[in-house]
């Protein structure tokens, strides 16, 4: 991993802010949710994006049975 150049401090309530420029550049709003992912030598944190439960595709996307289905994979789903 490749260090940003900031030094962050957890508060009371384990919260950290993020700084402006690392928002800007990953396109983090107001109200975005992040994924975090252990690994071994420390903490990963993403832009959380749904996708298919089954291909991965993020486009025209349903919900079913608390799983997130596109389109493509409901229509072969359908097929079965």
């Amino acid at each position: 991993m490749k260090p940003a150049g900031f030094i962050l401090k957890i508060d009371q309530l384990g919260r950290i802010v993020i700084p402006k420029p690392l928002r800007k550049k990953y396109d983090l709003e107001l109200g975005d949710s992040l994924e975090l992912f252990n690994e071994d030598d420390g903490i990963l944190m993403k832009k959380y994006c749904m996708t298919c439960a089954f291909c991965g595709n993020d486009d025209n996307l349903t919900k079913f049975k608390e799983k997130t289905v596109c389109e493509n994979c409901l229509k072969e789903l359908k097929e079965l």
